[in-house]
């Protein structure tokens, strides 16, 4: 018998029994996010999707803002109740037809923290534990997370804010753009002089919109910023259709080449592509050597990276 078989073999029943060879270290400051907390486990953008993130060791929690009628932030996907994962506060179905009649813009936070986004089944994500959840504001769901982390004895996590914003809703659906950065700038601020730890250095602002980043860059220049696209095309496409470069390049994932990635690097871009949810594409996007990703499953992460 050659003298490799029998490594082989060990192999073999090395990786049968479950233990497959460890990855590769993960590079220093690589940056985990969890989408809409971990969106994949727990209902989206609520403080038990954003728990579950901190558990699963996430760097960063990634979430999204909505406006309510008296200006305050309120972290929501959309500006509006989605029939398919929200219920009324009666309890009764919201109408597909009619939920973007159910503006957050048009109602007092009091009112929409009555609604239960959390006890319908996602449609999207069958593993997702549902329970009563609502919709918290910024502020709130900052501090109880800071606090949950530092009860936890973990470093200070990051927060990855997404300005929801459209041409078409402004002053309809959310406020125009200069008033949004406006309302999130003066919420950072505030809650700077509250936390134990300094939050504007763990925060970064994103938005497939330019307008909300522009007027946020011109008020708050040392906040970093990332831009998001969906569409196809070079690094430097997409950085003249957002008009300046930010520091954080977010890409769907699906558009990511060695040649996005190494542009991005050139210019001294971060690039953190969204939303890798399967094993294959985390290994061969970290391969290729983006900085992070955000993703709605950390504990599959986890699994590929032997991590906690």
């Amino acid at each position: 018998m050659p003298r490799s078989v029998p490594f082989l073999f060990l192999l073999w029943i090395f990786i049968v029994m479950g233990c497959g060879p460890v990855r590769d270290p993960l590079p220093e400051g690589f940056d985990i996010q969890g989408h809409r907390g971990a969106m994949g486990l727990k209902p989206e953008n609520t403080l038990a999707s954003f728990y579950k993130a901190v558990d699963l060791g996430v760097t960063t929690i990634e979430f999204d803002l909505a406006v309510s009628n008296e200006h305050k932030l309120v972290i929501s996907h959309e500006p509006w109740f989605r029939a398919n994962i929200c219920l009324q506060p009666d309890g009764s179905p919201i109408p597909r037809d009619q939920e973007r009649s159910f503006r957050l813009y048009e109602m007092a936070y009091e009112t929409i923290e009555q609604f239960d986004c959390g006890s319908l089944q996602h449609p999207s994500h069958p593993d997702q534990q549902t329970m009563f959840a609502v919709k918290p504001l910024m502020t709130e769901a900052i501090e109880a997370v800071d606090e949950y982390v530092h009860s936890q004895g973990l470093p200070p996590i990051g927060y990855n804010i997404e300005i929801k914003s459209d041409p078409a809703w402004d002053d309809i659906l959310t406020p125009e753009p200069a008033v949004f950065a406006r309302l999130l700038n003066e919420e950072l601020l505030a809650m700077e002089d509250r936390l134990d730890t300094p939050l504007l250095d763990r925060v970064s602002v994103q938005s497939f919109d330019p307008r909300p980043l522009h007027a946020l860059r011109a008020i708050a220049p040392t906040i970093p910023i990332a831009i998001l696209t969906y569409t196809e095309g070079s690094v430097d496409d997409h950085l003249r259709f957002f008009g300046f470069e930010p520091e954080i390049y977010s890409p769907n994932f699906g558009l990511i080449t060695a040649e996005h990635i190494h542009r991005a690097h050139e210019m001294g871009m971060r690039i953190i592509p969204w939303t890798v949810n399967q094993k294959e594409d985390m290994q061969q996007l970290v391969e290729l050597g983006v900085d992070g990703l955000i993703t709605d499953y950390p504990d599959r992460f986890n699994e590929l990276y032997q991590r906690r």
